[in-house]
């Protein structure tokens, strides 16, 4: 099996090199030689137990999954990563993934660094490889318009509220997945009732204010306005950071349902209204812009969203 080594949080456009090469080694050989291909990643996030703090990932474990179906990935192994796999030498991480899986190949971006305090490298991959007659290629990293791409600076675009940058080197945009909860019930006394989710507490934090989002609810896509906030006019800082998704034109309840959200503009910072009368001004323009976004995307990129929609089907 030909295997792509990576930490994988999120699977972005540099990240589309790994998978395109791993699946071309694949098809160039026999499946006796080369035995299919896959991801290999790790759970949690090696930064969690390396640097012993919590690094906010793009993406939760079962959005990780929705995104291998998008990209048609033919397996996906996790392995734990624990105190010991981060003492592991480059060596004994090698031979501990061959007791776990048949390898055939490696598959990693030049960058790539493993082992106890990052001792191995593509170098000491491509000479280990060599020996064991396995296949080796390393990528080059992927820039859009200067900029590498990586998670890192991912994070960062969607930390800032820029989540058309995360977008363009994601290929595709960033979202959540959750169930929808039972909330104040204010938006619906407002005129804009809206679903509800607790966001994951280990997922990277969108900058606080009022976004346009497409939202997959009832196997349809339908236009959104989301507030990721406290509700300031209100005076619910206390509460805590929700997110909360007004989903325009849809009527029912639902409580108990997944929806995945998913970002394409920020339209502006959240504000403390005078008046709830103000709010329900501003809200009514946010509805609209929304609303006039969402027909744009759904035109420009009706492809990316059908790919995407069979993948959140399962």
């Amino acid at each position: 099996m030909i295997l792509i080594l990576g930490a994988f949080d999120g699977f972005h456009l540099g990240h589309r090199r790994l998978l395109e090469t791993a699946a071309s080694m694949a098809g160039r050989h026999s499946p006796e030689n080369a035995g299919g291909w896959g991801v290999v990643t790790f759970s949690p996030h090696p930064g969690n137990v390396i640097k012993g703090r919590e690094i906010p990932v793009l993406f939760t474990e079962p959005e990780r999954d929705i995104l291998a179906r998008f990209l048609h990935i033919p397996g996906t192994v996790k392995i734990p990563f624990t105190p010991k796999t981060a003492l592991m030498s480059p060596p004994e991480f090698l031979v501990y993934l061959e007791e776990l899986l048949p390898v055939t190949g490696i598959v990693v971006g030049k960058d790539f660094r493993f082992g106890r305090n990052r001792e191995g490298d593509t170098a000491f991959l491509r000479k280990w490889s060599q020996t064991k007659g396995w296949l080796f290629e390393e990528a080059e990293p992927l820039s859009i318009d200067g900029e590498k791409v990586g998670s890192s600076s991912i994070r960062s675009h969607v930390a800032h509220g820029s989540v058309a940058l995360a977008r363009r080197l994601l290929g595709y945009p960033f979202f959540f997945e959750g169930t929808v909860v039972p909330g104040d019930g204010r938006g619906a006394k407002l005129g804009f009732p809206t679903a509800n989710v607790h966001y994951p507490p280990e997922k990277v934090m969108p900058r606080r204010g009022v976004y346009c989002v497409s939202v997959f609810v009832d196997s349809r896509w339908m236009p959104g306005a989301l507030n990721v906030g406290v509700n300031p006019t209100f005076r619910q800082e206390d509460r805590g950071i929700r997110a909360e998704t007004h989903i325009i034109g849809y009527n029912g309840s639902l409580y108990g349902n997944k929806i995945a959200v998913f970002f394409e503009e920020f339209l502006r910072d959240e504000e403390k209204f005078d008046s709830p009368e103000q709010l329900v001004f501003r809200m009514k323009e946010d509805v609209r812009l929304s609303g006039r976004l969402f027909s744009e995307v759904a035109q420009g990129r009706a492809e990316l969203y059908e790919q995407l929609g069979t993948a959140l089907r399962g």
